[in-house]
């Protein structure tokens, strides 16, 4: 098939993904599976080599990803059946006051959704979203941008949630370097797509109203305030463990070459951080255990229930672009890139802005770009840590319709579906300007900046 004819494949898929998801409903696990062997089909390709593509495509992104989630899962169920989310929100308010709640929520959004996932921590912190707005008498629009920010950035950005894990682990980089330009591009788009862009939406677009709900409903947080939680300060170190332990661990070699610590260091960073992660869930098992009060085999169990899902998309993820590049739509990318002069950062980009809206999931999006950008970078000489932040980068933007966070926010709290465009997607989208911005930076000084 020639090149052209490759690209029409290529957005022919993309409309199929879009209509089979949104319109009729499909299971994106089948949607891509289904796309991926109709363009190995239509693409000429082996039957053999087909099978081979997507069964190896999926096994790759269980492999390497698959413990590391599970610990992921584990480390965020059992903070949160602590109170240790809840914890964390009460000591960001009382750190910031009533005055910067909205940059409390901000923050708190931002760390919490490193070990729990974006639609777990939002439903979790989403009580506390009434009472700060009745407390502080701004409009609730304020707080739920501030949150949905917040929580979507190191969700799509920092390591160990599974997108920018898969894409770390797919472009071959160094997570501990990784983690370090992840954490510069990330916040600055959390302040001013979450924390300032919801504080103008509280002065120029929405007003305070005041709330029609029962005292009951407005004070939840406070309902369990006599419970014992864990407190912030244990729920910081949780979390923090194991992003020190592969900074640390990518870090230190660079400083000693004796080979017992090099050997330490290696154990922690190698299979994608996985011994880190492990370590951290037995340190939380063992420190969170007076704050949890159900057994933990029916919470792990159900941790594992929930990850299963994941893995499954990650996988389809894995088979959809493991086909894009066996079927030579990778290499007509990288002959077309070379006559236009398109740089491959900007393709890396788009193509992710593209798949995160046709998908609806933002690690699908970012598993399936990096799958198709990894051979490009090496053959083209570019940074992957670079490459691999403009993705995540991208993921940020388009959470439309096809994405279940859009629906999360709109039916938690009871927004429109304008207000959840203008306070949900236009504040991501914001976000997702301002990390570009920042990685277009760093690709431009990477001739001197350790680790690119």
């Amino acid at each position: 098939m020639s090149g052209p004819a490759l690209i029409i494949l290529f957005l022919a898929s993309m409309v199929y993904l879009f209509i089979s998801i949104v319109k009729f409903k499909m299971n994106p696990f089948f949607s891509m599976i289904s796309a991926a062997i109709a363009i190995g089909v239509l693409a000429g390709m082996d039957l053999d080599m087909l099978v081979t593509g997507i069964t190896s495509g999926f096994g790759n992104i269980c492999a390497g990803l698959g413990i590391v989630v599970a610990m992921g899962f584990l480390l965020g169920g059992m903070l949160s059946a602590a109170g240790a989310t809840d914890s964390l929100a009460d000591a960001a308010l009382k750190k910031f006051g009533e005055k910067h709640a909205s940059l409390a929520m901000n923050l708190t959004g931002y760390i919490v959704s490193i070990p729990v996932f974006y639609g777990s921590a939002y439903v979790i912190l989403n009580p506390v979203l009434r009472t700060l707005s009745q407390k502080t008498r701004k409009p609730i629009h304020v707080y739920i941008t501030a949150l949905s920010v917040g929580l979507l950035t190191t969700h799509c950005l920092v390591i160990p949630t599974p997108g920018p894990l898969s894409v770390a682990g797919t472009l071959g980089v160094n997570f501990g370097w990784f983690i370090l330009y992840s954490l510069i591009v990330s916040i600055p788009g959390a302040l001013i797509g979450g924390w300032l862009y919801g504080e103008f939406l509280g002065k120029k677009v929405y007003h305070y109203d005041e709330p029609t709900f029962t005292e009951t409903e407005i004070s939840a947080q406070e309902r369990h305030s006599d419970e014992k939680r864990a407190p912030a300060s244990l729920a910081m170190a949780i979390i923090a463990l194991p992003l020190l332990l592969i900074v640390f661990g990518t870090l230190i070699p660079m400083w000693t070459d004796v080979p017992m610590i090099v050997s330490v260091c290696k154990f922690f960073t190698a299979g994608n951080g996985v011994i880190a992660l492990i370590v951290s869930v037995a340190f939380a098992a063992v420190t969170l255990r007076p704050y949890v009060k159900e057994d933990y085999a029916p919470l792990f169990t159900k941790n594992f229930n929930e990850m299963g899902e994941i893995m499954l998309l990650l996988g389809a993820g894995g088979s959809f672009g493991a086909i894009i590049q066996a079927s030579g739509i990778g290499d007509y990318f990288v002959s077309l890139l070379q006559s236009w002069n398109v740089p491959l950062i900007f393709l890396a980009f788009l193509l992710c802005l593209l798949m995160r809206s046709a998908l609806g999931s933002a690690a699908v999006a970012m598993v399936t770009t990096s799958s198709i950008v990894a051979p490009l970078c090496s053959q083209m000489g570019e940074s992957g840590i670079v490459m691999g932040l403009a993705i995540c980068a991208a993921s940020m933007a388009f959470a439309t319709p096809t994405d279940a966070a859009f629906w999360l926010v709109q039916k938690l709290d009871n927004l429109s579906f304008k207000d959840t465009w203008i306070t949900h997607t236009f504040g991501n989208a914001i976000a997702c300007v301002v990390m570009f911005a920042i990685v277009l930076l760093l690709n431009a000084c990477r001739g001197f900046l350790p680790g690119l």
